[in-house]
């Protein structure tokens, strides 16, 4: 039968959905299934709100005028700054430990701007605005929205009694302020006093006296100075004489034992003797270190020829030509011994000789540093007399500054006594944060009924949108009117038992799937709406750990 133009055939689309039901049914479970999952799983986070009354100012205008003409709105604008502060926020962090599992990674910026998206300020009403915070556990949301709250009521009282004596507290800064630059010119003063302490008025005398002691000292020590370089001369001029004698004296050792006058049998120990090679190291060590590369080529120079003399002189003793323990055949080498060894002593006297000069020299440079700083002193008192005085003018005329100031302050603080105690206008916290029994997301209460509509509609939308895309034929009317031609037999389809009975097995276990599914969501929906649902997730959690 036709239906009229304009109506809408229901048949048709409860056709479609019978036609899909099974189709329907799983999405249906599936998007709830979601929906639960969403509401079971997702992390729990909690809003936690104080209420702040401003309550009027108690004591009638009339009889005390109120001094503070700012607005409420204005000093909840500037108290919300400071709590959204980043060292107010990381107090509070710090103070309630919240978000320990980002403190370790993210750096306070990034704590504070977390912490600034979680805080909301609502002004409600003329006289009254809330204070929320949004966290993960309720105990600490309901702790921090009051802290919140009361620091709000601390600093309204601070800003308000910055307004109410505002005059006092410029004339104390002020004064405070004068009291800073009085100390500094107190220590710019004992600064200068001991930094030109040689220097002050008074002192000239006694740095002219201490001048002349150390030109004196001076005058003395230049004469011990020219004693002992007299000394050095003649020492110095003593140890050339020895040298020149020790080495004419080898000289000659040499040619006797070239000639073999000592040795005998024709041999030659000049070629290995080690006297002239130790003769020269000794230069050698006058001008340089041991470490110098010629002193240590000399002493391995020195060291081969007295085993080679060593090794001669037993030779020579082995044939009988030398008594044993003898080294020398005549008596050059006790002379030569004696004379290194006044040289020795008068090189050891040069040396100390030297010592105490360099040491008096220094002495010498020390007293011309301080007589050179007595005459600077001495160069430098009328200009310190002259800024001393500079500086005692300005810290008399400051000083006095100073006490006019602090009259004045003594004059404001006993009008400010009547405004610090009077009753203004408070803000008031009437209605504490408690801690909250339900979520702030994910709110069950809304998310259930939205998947569920959001189920049926996917579900819904599923079939009929399959079944726009369909090509095939459903009804009778559908194929006369896409042929335009009349249907003549309609045949159904030919099963057989055994098809009949396999496809009613595969209907039951459907049936049975989307029930047990269906009776477990429905479980979950329950613990859902009770608040069990931290309960179902502990327990699983015990049963998968």
């Amino acid at each position: 039968m036709a239906q009229p133009a304009g109506t809408i055939d229901l048949r048709k689309y409860l056709f479609i959905l019978r036609r899909r039901w099974a189709l329907c049914l799983a999405v249906f479970l599936l998007v709830l299934a979601m929906g639960m999952a969403y509401c079971l799983l997702w992390p729990r986070v909690y809003e936690a709100t104080a209420l702040v009354v401003v309550q009027p100012q108690k004591v009638p205008g009339s009889i005390v005028k109120a001094t503070v003409t700012s607005k409420m709105g204005e000093r909840l604008q500037i108290i919300t700054q400071q709590v959204l502060s980043r060292t107010r926020l990381m107090e509070i962090i710090d103070r309630f430990n919240l978000y320990p599992e980002s403190r370790q990674k993210a750096v306070p910026d990034d704590l504070a701007e977390r912490m600034r998206k979680d805080i909301t300020i609502k002004i409600t009403r003329k006289h009254y605005f809330t204070v929320s915070f949004i966290y993960k556990e309720p105990k600490e949301a309901a702790s921090v929205a009051n802290a919140l709250a009361a620091f709000y009521v601390d600093s309204n009282l601070r800003l308000r009694e910055d307004d109410a004596v505002g005059t006092a507290r410029f004339l104390a800064r002020e004064m405070e302020r004068m009291r800073g630059q009085l100390k500094e010119w107190e220590n710019t003063l004992t600064v200068f006093k001991k930094a030109h302490l040689h220097e002050l008025p008074g002192s000239q005398d006694r740095l002219i006296a201490i001048a002349s002691r150390q030109s004196n000292g001076i005058a003395k020590i230049d004469y011990h100075i020219e004693i002992e370089r007299t000394r050095q001369n003649g020492l110095e001029f003593q140890i050339a004489d020895l040298t020149f004698t020790i080495e004419d004296m080898a000289l000659k050792k040499a040619q006797r034992v070239k000639r073999g006058e000592a040795v005998g049998a024709g041999e030659d120990l000049s070629g290995d003797d080690p006297e002239p090679i130790r003769l020269e190291l000794e230069g050698l060590r006058v001008r340089y270190t041991d470490d110098h590369p010629d002193i240590i080529r000399m002493k391995k120079k020195l060291a081969i020829a007295e085993a080679r003399q060593e090794a001669k002189m037993a030779k020579l003793r082995a044939e009988g030509k030398l008594k044993p323990g003898q080294t020398e055949p005549d008596t050059t080498d006790l002379q030569l011994g004696s004379l290194k060894e006044s040289r020795t002593k008068y090189a050891k006297l040069v040396a100390e000789s030297k010592e105490r000069v360099r040491a008096m020299q220094l002495e010498r440079e020390e007293v011309g540093k301080a007589l050179a700083q007595t005459r600077r002193y001495i160069e430098n008192m009328p200009g310190v007399a002259e800024r001393l005085q500079e500086l005692s003018r300005g810290y008399d005329t400051l000083n006095t500054a100073y006490e006019k100031m602090h009259a004045k302050w003594l004059e404001a603080n006993i009008s400010a006594n009547l405004e610090r105690t009077q009753r203004g206008e408070q803000f008031d916290v009437v209605d504490p944060a408690e801690v909250p029994s339900s979520p702030y997301r994910p709110d069950i209460n809304k998310a259930l009924p939205m998947s569920i509509a959001l189920a049926i509609a996917i579900a819904v939308g599923l079939a009929f949108g399959l079944s726009y895309i369909d090509t095939s034929f459903t009804s009778v009317e559908q194929a006369e009117r896409m042929s335009e031609l009349p249907v003549l037999v309609v045949m159904p389809p030919l099963t057989t038992q055994q098809e009949q009975a396999r496809k009613k097995r595969r209907l039951l276990l459907a049936a049975a799937i989307y029930a047990s599914v269906g009776f477990f969501l429905l479980i979950v929906m329950g613990i859902l709406v009770t608040g069990r649902a931290e309960s179902l997730k502990r327990s699983v959690a015990a049963l998968f750990s």
